[in-house]
């Protein structure tokens, strides 16, 4: 059984008080710029503080494990209790703030230093607030509703503790204020897994394709122009690989997750960044060539333009497009929320998939809105081919557009939709936060072709003939094969 305890009084109430008070000096802010709306839309600050962490860490050590077991190789030397992690997460929710069904990322301080556990302490009482309370479910989104198998009333200094794995919701304020610090429970592992041997970088007689993947979640792959892919990770690193899996490189230079990729000319790649970064690469040499803070929230995507040339997409609402030398040309703020994704429908216009469930089309020659696809349910992909544009949103259905015009609507998923691409004019790549990527005939909603990650799947890419290749939360780059005959 996943690990989950409650520990009452572990702070007293002076001490969340005091808490409360440093927390509100600081200042709190909409987590808007990193999180959306339909996601989580509280209020937080975050820091790093290592000596309340310690002191923390001091106070915690008799309630949790010492040792946590091997994920990896069974034979591999256990992970060993090792701190609290100094980045600490202060917490407000207001009325009508929630965050929704999710499981917590892992935190990785290096290659040795990893949490399991997540450290949540409630600072605000249950009878200062209404609603609010913490509620464990029996699985993540899919086709049917996940059941709530446990529900927490927060009460001040109470201590919670729990699996990384487990899937929970902060339920929504109706009255009141609540406040909870968190942070993570990290585990140390200094010997190699048995037998000493450190873990392959290509492959090999004792390799699988496409490891070591990355430490963490795996948000989004680009094809490179150069025959490699590119994947992209929460450990702030671009990873290169040749096409059947070898290891071919990485990228080194982003602070925070990087979300999208774009390839460019003259063996170019672009990247942005949670860390609000737009970063160009040679990747022959595999290093920086320039680099700009693009907006004043999370860079969400990024598209190439003609005559190398780019476009940038954000929580901040906005497009900016850049130079070759990123020098900024032209800003505009499309007025729809988060521009989540972007693909160009033709050399002087992209379509933007935005939160409030629009498509903008936007004219980057003449950097005006040149029209919109309505629509009510946040998207989170779009692409565009053949003429026709397709777009996944966050219960799951794709819809596709000619000519403005929408052609099909069909319920792809069981959840949001992360991540749509054409293969084709009959064939599109879907990848879900239901865990399954597919491949769909979309006029007849034809299921050709499924593959499962054990959590939220973030983006797939066709890498060969009936060959693709998936990330997710889970870490994991896989292949799916199919017979696009069949």
């Amino acid at each position: 059984m996943p690990f989950c305890v409650v520990i009452p009084g572990f702070l007293s109430a002076d001490e969340c008080g005091q808490l409360i008070d440093r927390a509100e000096a600081q200042g709190f802010a909409s987590a808007a710029a990193d999180y959306p709306p339909s996601y989580r839309n509280n209020d937080r600050f975050a820091g790093e503080d290592p000596v309340l962490s310690a002191a923390l860490f001091a106070r915690l050590r008799p309630h949790v494990p010492d040792t946590w077991p091997a994920d990896d190789v069974p034979s591999a030397t256990p992970w060993r209790l090792h701190s609290i992690n100094p980045l600490l997460r202060y917490c407000r929710y207001l009325p009508g703030q929630a965050f929704h069904l999710h499981q917590d990322g892992v935190c990785h301080r290096h290659a040795g230093l990893r949490s399991w556990l997540t450290f949540m302490v409630y600072l605000t009482d249950g009878d200062a607030f209404e609603g609010g309370d913490t509620l464990f479910h029996d699985r993540g989104p899919g086709p049917t509703q996940p059941i709530v198998r446990a529900r927490v009333r927060p009460r001040a200094g109470s201590l919670i503790l729990f699996d990384h794995a487990l899937w929970h919701a902060g339920d929504t304020v109706t009255s009141g204020m609540k406040h909870i610090l968190r942070s993570d429970v990290l585990y140390e592992r200094t010997a190699m897994p048995a037998a000493g041997r450190a873990a392959p970088t290509s492959v090999g007689e004792d390799a699988a394709p496409f490891t070591p993947a990355h430490r963490g979640y795996v948000w989004a792959l680009a094809h490179t122009g150069t025959g490699l892919v590119a994947s992209a990770g929460r450990d702030c690193v671009i990873r290169l690989w040749h096409t059947d899996g070898r290891s071919a490189g990485a990228l080194s230079g982003h602070t925070r997750s990087v979300l999208a990729m774009a390839a460019l000319p003259g063996g170019r790649l672009a990247s942005v960044s949670r860390d609000r970064s737009l970063r160009t690469w040679d990747l022959q040499a595999q290093a920086l060539l320039h680099q700009c803070v693009a907006h004043e929230a999370a860079c969400l995507s990024v598209l190439a333009l003609p005559e190398g040339e780019l476009a940038t997409g954000a929580a901040d609402g906005r497009v900016v497009r850049w130079s070759p030398s990123l020098a900024q040309r032209d800003s505009v703020e499309l007025g729809h929320g988060w521009v989540w994704s972007m693909a160009s429908v033709n050399d002087t216009s992209l379509a933007a998939a935005c939160e409030d469930g629009c498509v903008v089309l936007w004219n980057h020659e003449a950097a005006q809105v040149v029209g919109i696809l309505q629509g009510t349910v946040p998207l989170r992909s779009v692409d565009a081919a053949h003429g026709l544009v397709v777009t996944g949103d966050i219960s799951g259905q794709l819809q596709v557009w000619r000519d403005g015009e929408p052609l099909q609507r069909f319920a792809a998923h069981g959840a949001a939709v992360r991540r749509v691409r054409w293969l084709d004019a009959d064939t599109v790549a879907t990848a879900s936060e239901d865990g399954t990527v597919r491949v769909w005939r979309w006029a007849d909603q034809r299921l050709v072709a499924e593959d499962h990650h054990t959590n939220f799947a973030t983006d797939v890419l066709m890498v060969g003939p009936g060959q693709w290749l998936s990330c997710g939360y889970d870490g994991e780059l896989r292949v799916l094969q199919a017979d696009m005959g069949a």
